[in-house]
């Protein structure tokens, strides 16, 4: 008994740091193995917190967005309640543009009594007039294509002129003499004198006059109350 406790407690004085010194890799390799599986959880949980972050600054951009559609579908409702049956309310869906024309693309055609030389408007003003139809979709060539002439009036003056598109974004007012009233800020309506447009519609404000041009005319520059590359309703006329 004796000799197998010297035994016994040689062993254990010998077993006893072995087994430490086992044990303390068996440790390690624990403690790496949990970082590494929280580590993997911190990645997942930052990989879904910036998968929100990213779907919530989507969704606060689109609000800005959605206000404005609100405002421009409203305000082309208010348009039609006040002569319902007098327009149809069409949707831009696209651009054409040719040698000859600059035209959108509506999403309405004949099957909605869309026919050719109605005029297209927004509550802002004058768009051009339709020029192509099909059963399910209309163009309609813009007032600032080279090829589109609108008589109109300065709006609060004797004085009427020819607005003609240059292809630019600016329209060319033509032949206003020099000593016909109409200053920078004047703001420009349709007369219905051309047979095309009805009288009243806005067209756009007087940006440039020069007077200091050789002629009897003037040279006048106009902005018009529509931009063309962003519209996205419109409402055209029936005759």
């Amino acid at each position: 008994l004796k000799g197998y406790s010297v035994a016994k407690t040689g062993f254990g004085e010998v077993s006893g740091p072995l087994l430490r010194a086992i044990g303390k890799p068996l440790e390690f390799v624990g403690y790496i193995f949990n970082n590494y599986i929280g580590l993997i959880r911190t990645n997942r949980e930052n990989a879904e917190l910036r998968n929100r972050l990213a779907k919530f600054q989507m969704e606060n951009q689109r609000i800005p967005e959605l206000e404005h559609e609100n405002k421009r579908l409203k305000s082309i409702l208010n348009l039609m309640e006040q002569r319902p049956k007098t327009m149809i309310a069409a949707r831009v869906v696209g651009e054409d543009i040719k040698n000859w024309f600059k035209c959108i693309i509506l999403d309405k055609g004949k099957s909605s009594g869309i026919a050719i030389k109605m005029p297209v408007i927004t509550p802002r003003g004058l768009v051009g007039q339709v020029v192509e139809t099909d059963r399910w979709v209309a163009k309609v060539m813009v007032v600032n294509d080279t090829n589109s002439s609108v008589d109109v009036y300065v709006e609060g003056r004797n004085t009427r002129g020819i607005l003609e598109g240059t292809g630019q974004t600016l329209l060319k007012l033509k032949y206003i003499r020099k000593n016909d009233e109409i200053e920078i800020g004047d703001k420009l309506i349709t007369s219905g004198k051309d047979g095309i447009y009805p009288k009243g519609l806005a067209t756009g404000i007087v940006t440039t006059v020069n007077r200091s041009k050789p002629g009897i005319f003037s040279e006048i520059e106009v902005m018009p109350f529509n931009n063309f590359n962003i519209l996205e309703e419109v409402l055209v006329l029936r005759k």
